[in-house]
């Protein structure tokens, strides 16, 4: 089984307008735009191109969140997210987060279907968030949520918090995943979920932000099914410019990668016998206020210490404008350099094989 390692947070939680309702609140994001991708290096096909409407620079949702005061401190709550795709007219299409909670002195605990600490910590340090083509995201290993999560969150000390998580099987329900290993194992039960173990402290004061995030995943009933994953991250605000920077390290199990399938790896990148995957990510990026304007870039690599021929350096640079306090204007452009064996391409987490290089222009609405 591939498996993409995620830790689960609830993001949201830890800011006072998630609070701030004692009723049901509906709120979203409609994004607009047009892509335009072609390929012309390492394994993707060359003189290939695509042009779409999609949403470019941040995810199409409606959600649904609200909080009861239960009295002493105590409140109960809840969010619902959906994502949409306004381009195609295909309505709720994929579930967001969701998840049902309790929240209070003692922090807050959540359980449901909740979003990665990693995914939220690579969303948080890039200037194009995890959406943009401009963004590393899409060149990562990771889920973006996982299922059958519960997580905690603490409450703030001198800028501290800590977030504890886990998930009994994070890609569906509990004893489904035991067909996707080689060989499948007779006897039902727990074999195969993908189990989940993660620790994020963040530090969070003035203009100084850093996220260290460690987890653990593995199939239960399979020897050598395990990934670990450290990542830090952090930010200073400037005032004329935001620095940010991440740097990853993702170690795993012979089996725990491009689906436990090593005879095919050793054939197409000259693996030895038994070798353990051992990748390392990085990216700096920048970003620059202008009044309503604001431009900003990226550059980031994907080193693979696993694969021959296999590393691939990105770099991204955009704009965005602001209409209003909810609406803006955005145009990205990026590039990929992939190795002869690369495969990484430019599109919006949607998994297309034509671009390493990349233009999205279009308009984004919040409400």
């Amino acid at each position: 089984m591939q498996k993409k390692l995620i830790a689960l947070a609830v993001a949201a939680l830890t800011s006072g307008a998630a609070f701030a309702q004692t009723n049901v609140t509906i709120y979203g994001n409609v994004d607009m735009g047009v892509m335009f991708r072609s390929g012309n290096n390492g394994a993707v096909a060359a003189g290939q191109s695509q042009y779409d409407l999609q949403s470019g620079a941040s995810m199409s949702h409606i959600g649904f969140k609200g909080v009861e005061d239960l009295g002493n401190g105590l409140k109960a709550l809840f969010d619902l997210q959906y994502r949409i795709s306004p381009d195609t007219s295909t309505g709720l299409s994929t579930a967001g987060h969701q998840y049902v909670g309790l929240t209070g002195g003692f922090g807050t605990a959540v359980a449901g279907y909740l979003d990665g600490i990693r995914y939220g910590i690579y969303g948080k340090y890039s200037p194009f968030g995890n959406y943009s083509i401009a963004s590393l995201t899409s060149m990562t290993t990771q889920y973006d949520r996982a299922a059958n999560a519960l997580a905690y969150i603490s409450p703030s000390f001198s800028g501290f918090t800590v977030i504890l998580a886990t998930a009994t099987n994070t890609q569906g329900a509990e004893g489904t995943l035991n067909g996707v290993h080689t060989p499948a194992k007779t006897g039902g039960g727990n074999t195969g979920d993908d189990r989940l173990l993660s620790a994020n402290l963040i530090y969070a004061k003035g203009p100084l932000s850093i996220d260290l995030d460690y987890e653990t995943t593995r199939a239960v009933g399979y020897d050598n099914d395990r990934l670990y994953v450290a990542t830090a991250g952090a930010s200073y605000d400037f005032g004329v410019v935001k620095v940010s920077g991440l740097y990853d390290v993702i170690k795993g199990d012979v089996n725990s990668f491009i689906g436990g399938n090593t005879t095919f790896a050793a054939a197409a990148f000259g693996l030895a016998a038994n070798q353990k995957y051992d990748r390392r990510n990085w990216f700096i990026g920048a970003t620059v206020p202008l009044g309503k304007f604001s431009v900003m870039g990226m550059f980031g690599q994907v080193k693979d210490k696993t694969l021959s021929d296999a590393d691939a350096w990105k770099i991204g640079v955009g704009a965005r404008y602001a209409l209003s306090k909810r609406t803006e204007l955005y145009a990205d452009y990026a590039h990929i350099k992939n190795d002869t064996f690369g495969r990484y391409t430019v599109g919006n987490n949607i998994g297309d094989s034509i671009g390493v290089n990349g233009l999205a222009m279009g308009i984004k609405h919040s409400f």
